[in-house]
């Protein structure tokens, strides 16, 4: 029976503790809140200055956004401090507790910060940049974002690929800008003029393309079927397949309709053998 008295005791002076706090002290709290109400105001304005001023000076999106969250990150922490002080505690003792618990954390997860750090120089030296097509790590696909953490790939099928930056920084990757290369051969035989193929191949591709300088159209190489064809052009990586399909039917159209013959293997066969009628 003693206990609860005892408790409620404890619970009493607890209460009159934190109610003689907020009496002495709420002035410097009210402060502290306002300080922070207006902090967090004072950051939504300058990150969204910071992003007009990376659009007016034609930073792409990646480093617009990255600039507006660090600005916006800085504005805060400096209010924080100041609401700090603002309470009554000394700010010296709390910069190198968070300090040690950061050094701590860092040791915790390097493998996560590793990532942020290459994340960082990523956005900072803009190897690629969104919209991009790049080739890494045996995987190819369209930048659809980039983060601190990790860079998001889309391939044709529409799948996300998640690369973790530190996988990134230090290797070798193609990047081929918003396009991706097509390459594709026909056949035609030995009776045709090649020259007069190769001529149709690229006028025909150039109306279709809009970069015809990057159009390519020769002979490859020869089998018994004739000469073999390979024409090469660049396409936006997002049409691949659907550029890729109508371009080797136009190839095919064109050829079949200036009275070119793709030719068929064929084979000879010789039967060996006695007269069945032989000895009758």
């Amino acid at each position: 029976m003693d206990e609860m008295p005892a408790q409620l005791q404890e619970f009493k002076k607890l209460y009159e503790l934190i109610a003689e706090y907020l009496v002495t002290y709420s002035f410097q709290i009210l402060g502290a809140v306002i300080i922070l109400i207006i902090g967090w105001w004072l950051a939504s304005k300058v990150s969204k200055l910071v992003c007009k001023v990376c659009e007016k000076r034609n930073l792409d999106a990646t480093l617009s956004g990255f600039f507006s969250s660090l600005a916006k990150t800085t504005v805060i922490l400096l209010f924080v401090v100041v609401a700090v002080s603002q309470l009554g505690f000394t700010i010296a003792p709390l910069i190198a507790a968070i300090g040690a618990l950061t050094f701590g954390i860092s040791l915790a997860i390097q493998g996560p910060i590793s990532n942020y750090g290459a994340g960082l120089a990523i956005i900072l030296t803009r190897p690629y940049k969104l919209g991009d097509t790049i080739i890494l790590k045996e995987r190819c696909g369209i930048v659809d974002d980039i983060k601190l953490a990790m860079t998001v790939l889309r391939n044709e099928d529409g799948e996300r690929i998640f690369i973790p930056n530190k996988e990134v920084v230090g290797e070798i990757f193609h990047n081929s800008q918003e396009n991706k290369l097509m390459e594709a051969e026909i056949a035609i035989g030995y009776d045709a003029d090649p020259e007069v193929a190769i001529g149709l191949i690229q006028d025909m591709l150039a109306s279709k393309l809009s970069d015809a300088a990057k159009i390519q159209v020769g002979i490859d190489r020869f089998s018994p079927l004739g000469f073999h064809l390979v024409y090469r052009c660049w396409v936006p990586t997002a049409e691949y397949f659907a550029q890729r399909f109508q371009l080797n039917l136009s190839v095919y159209q064109a050829l079949k309709q200036a009275g070119f013959s793709m030719p068929t293997p064929t084979q000879n066969v010789q039967v060996v053998g006695s007269d069945p009628l032989a000895g009758q």
